[in-house]
């Protein structure tokens, strides 16, 4: 049998690290004239994987077998790196705005279509809900 809240955790996870990133090329776009700042990123592939492997510390007491697992997820899981790929300028800054804004409308596009997954996937189990109504 399917758990259909194994797929939805996913896409909570990605949702997760794209709003996660989205605050990190944010912070580097609002340092660009700051000195000596470094820009960051976060790796996709350690976060994911650490949010995969995450122990759950939290357990809800149900009454029922069928009752659904709580899963505490409310920790960071967050891998943030420097982006090494960037030139330095002569303040030691190695934000690109140009750059930096590319990222930003990726990361909001990854972000609408993992969106759109979660929607689609939560609306085909409202209709297994209702019979097919």
């Amino acid at each position: 049998m399917i758990n259909m809240f194994d797929k939805i955790d996913l896409y909570k996870k990605a949702l997760d690290w794209a709003w996660k990133r989205n605050e990190i090329i944010s912070n580097n776009i609002a340092n660009a004239d700051t000195p000596g700042y470094k820009a960051k990123d976060l790796d996709f592939e350690a976060f994911l994987q650490k949010s995969l492997n995450q122990e759950e510390n939290l357990e809800l007491v149900t009454t029922d077998e069928r009752h659904i697992k709580e899963s505490s997820s409310s920790q960071d899981n967050s891998i943030e790196v420097l982006d090494s790929s960037l030139q330095m300028r002569l303040d030691q800054n190695t934000v690109d705005i140009e750059q930096e804004m590319g990222k930003l409308l990726q990361n909001s596009l990854y972000f609408d279509g993992v969106s759109l997954q979660l929607s689609r996937e939560i609306n085909k189990w409202k209709t297994v809900i209702k019979e097919g109504r």
